[in-house]
């Protein structure tokens, strides 16, 4: 155990930091390694003893028991360091506790690292025999144990031993729950895909029904990392089992891409031979004449094993170094990104307030850049555009402008999947949707006979005049599909507005518990007051136009008015017969055109009139009921008042809140305290291997 070996030359600078990666122990990185597999009893110890030099104890309660990572390195001094790794996840306290544990010595003998072994699982809580009934210990560790032996004449070297898969549970000492454990164990590191697998396999069993086999090629199913390694082969006495073994070794039945080796163990009893008396040994083995046809192969002895271990860990290491990078730096930002989302520590109120009060501020933050239109300054809108209909502008030949809004069906979807998402809207919109049809223009609608009607019901002593009565009857019946419009107009405002809170609070807010209280808790019956007032004020605006007494002050009402009057003269002068002039002019009789202005009775006379008014009031009703709907009801009470919706979360908001609302809405459950000490342990972690790899 003294004698130096040469193990196989490689990569120094690339292994180096491969197994300083290997000691951060992140469970999300795959690294390069070389991994040794077999059944219990299969020569794995006898096999890594002459690669590496070191030897694992033979006390049953000493055996392996959990990962370990035997490392040759050179250095200037000679010396053997035994370390603990971490599992990935661990507690703090346990990282702290099993990374004090190190034992240096200048070499190994049986005695001294026997003893350190036995502190190692100590330390690890393994269960070193049957009589060991502390509940609190376990037969196997998903610690790692590094051992790293120096010295000036060593290569780097580095290859992980794991435990023998066994079958049968050995009551008390090991039960079916270690069988599974030991099982999933080999099948973690067997799946790493930048791990060659190094299986050894006794020569003196059926090699088609070794488990081991079956277990790599479900996790290398085109067998292009697997090495076989053929142990025991002076225990094979058949000459049928000894040709089976030369095929393979041969590759005349091989289906592993890396092939097979061959090597000869020490026997049981052997227990003072050094390493160059094996060596010596194995020779001689082999070079007798049942076995020496394998010598060609090049696959015959560790001495042939060894380099090409070390060149297949060398180039699998320089091969992967760019895509280790690339990992490291990927995961980095996945894990600060969760971090963020999660948020710091909410330990008490002063840090909860805190919390939400930066929820708040982000939420006002990105909602004045919507409603000041600056769309490039939050990323939240090219995620995540939150305008659902395209409108296009066309002009009438008055100069007023109608939008004509396309994909219809596509918009009233997106509501009906809104009012669907939020139930909490239903008692206060007009769900039923409403599409105002074109208005029929006054010349050809049969207004005229319906304010002849309306005038003999309503008519009062007035001569040659109507009343104010008459006016507001009219009116009100020729705006009622203002009511049903107004109110689904403002409905769908709603919607659009709690559909974009909901959303710009799901961004600002990942945390799904914190973001349920604060909507349930804090928000909602906010905003269904909010909303409340304006369908109100949108119901008193409507009560206030279409049922009161019409009147303007106006002079757009007068102008209107004086317009129809010289339409309808004009219109009387382009039906009369024509005089024309010498000098191409037309002229009209003023005497007809006196009888065909004059000769109207009290009737006619006055429906005109009540058609003119009622028409010019109406175009000065609709431009003055559609501002002020436009500027109270939509900018005012749902975008930019005080009590406006995307008003309400906001950093006063969560000033005025109570110890016992903070609680409830950003306290921490045990599983989110957890999840962001495991965040921030790996993001620890990946900067040092980030910083390791740049260096």
């Amino acid at each position: 155990m003294n004698e130096k070996i040469q193990p196989g030359l490689g990569n120094q600078t690339h292994l180096n930091k491969i197994d300083k990666l290997r000691e951060l122990n992140v469970k999300s990185l795959e690294l390069p390694q070389l991994v040794v597999v077999g059944d219990q009893s299969s020569g794995k110890g006898s096999v890594l003893e002459s690669l590496t030099g070191f030897s694992f104890p033979q006390d049953p309660g000493l055996c392996t028991r959990y990962a370990t990572q035997i490392s040759c390195c050179r250095e200037a001094e000679q010396s053997v360091v035994v370390t603990i790794i971490p599992r990935a996840g661990a507690d703090a306290a346990t990282v702290d506790r099993l990374r004090s544990f190190r034992r240096t010595i200048p070499e190994l003998t049986d005695d001294i690292f026997k003893k350190i072994i036995t502190d190692a699982n100590q330390a690890m809580g393994i269960r070193m025999s049957e009589h060991d009934t502390d509940s609190n210990l376990q037969t196997f560790s998903q610690h790692v144990l590094k051992v790293k032996i120096n010295g000036p004449q060593q290569q780097h070297f580095t290859v992980i031993n794991v435990p023998g898969i066994f079958r049968v549970p050995s009551l008390p000492f090991t039960t079916d729950n270690d069988v599974s454990l030991v099982r999933n164990m080999v099948e973690f590191y067997m799946q790493n895909s930048r791990t060659i697998i190094f299986a050894v396999l006794p020569c003196n069993v059926d090699i088609s029904t070794q488990e081991i086999l079956k277990m790599a090629e479900t996790a290398d199913s085109d067998g292009i990392r697997t090495m076989g390694v053929l142990t025991k082969p002076d225990l094979v006495t058949e000459h049928v089992t000894q040709a089976e073994v030369k095929d393979l070794v041969l590759g005349k039945r091989n289906q592993l891409r890396l092939g097979y080796y061959i090597v000869k163990n020490r026997s049981a009893d052997d227990k003072e031979s050094t390493i160059s008396d094996r060596l010596a040994k194995e020779r001689a083995f082999f070079a007798e004449s049942t076995w020496n046809a394998l010598l060609v192969s090049g696959r015959c002895g560790i001495e042939s094993l060894r380099p090409r271990l070390s060149d297949l860990l060398m180039t699998i290491s320089k091969r992967e170094f760019p895509n280790v990078k690339a990992d490291v730096a990927r995961r980095l930002d996945q894990c600060r990104s969760e971090l963020e989302r999660i948020g710091p520590s909410r330990k008490d109120h002063n840090s909860q307030r805190m919390y939400l009060g930066r929820l708040g501020s982000k939420f006002q933050g990105i909602t004045q850049c919507a409603l000041n239109g600056y769309y490039d300054s939050e990323s939240v809108f090219a995620n995540d555009p939150s305008h659902k209909r395209h409108v296009t502008p066309t002009w009438t030949n008055d100069g007023e402008d109608e939008y004509n809004v396309e994909d219809t069906e596509d918009n009233q979807a997106y509501f009906d999947v809104v009012l669907e998402k939020h139930p909490e809207l239903h008692d206060i919109l007009d769900s039923e949707d409403y599409e105002c049809p074109k208005p029929t223009p006054f010349k050809d609608d049969p207004t005229a006979e319906h304010i002849e009607r309306v005038y003999h019901e309503n008519r009062g002593p007035e001569l040659g005049t109507f009343s104010g009565a008459i006016l507001a009857v009219t009116f009100k019946e020729q705006s009622e599909k203002w009511e049903p419009l107004v109110l689904a107009h403002v409905s769908k405002s709603i919607m659009l507005v709690h559909d974009y809170i909901s959303r710009i609070i799901e961004t600002v807010c990942p945390d799904k518990q914190v973001r349920e209280q604060l909507w349930e808790v804090l928000i909602i019956d906010k905003l269904r007051k909010a909303y409340t007032r304006a369908m109100e004020h949108a119901r008193f605006l409507l009560q206030i136009e279409r049922s009161g007494r019409p009147s303007t002050y106006n002079h757009y009402f007068n102008s209107e008015v004086q317009k129809k009057q010289m339409d309808r003269l004009e219109a009387i002068i382009e039906r009369q017969p024509k005089t024309y002039g010498k000098a191409g002019n037309t002229y009209a009789s003023t005497l007809n055109l006196r009888s065909l202005v004059g000769d109207k009775n009290n009737m006619q006379q006055v429906c005109e009139d009540i058609l003119d008014v009622l028409s010019s009031y109406y175009k000065v009703s609709r431009k003055r009921f559609v501002d002020v709907i436009c500027r109270q009801v939509i900018g005012h009470f749902l975008l930019e008042g005080d009590e406006s919706p995307l008003r309400i979360f906001s950093p006063e908001l969560i000033m005025g809140l109570d110890t016992e609302k903070l609680e409830m809405i950003a306290g921490e459950d045990s599983e989110t305290k957890n999840r962001r000490a495991m965040l921030e342990s790996e993001v620890k972690s990946l900067e040092v291997a980030m910083k390791l790899l740049k260096g």
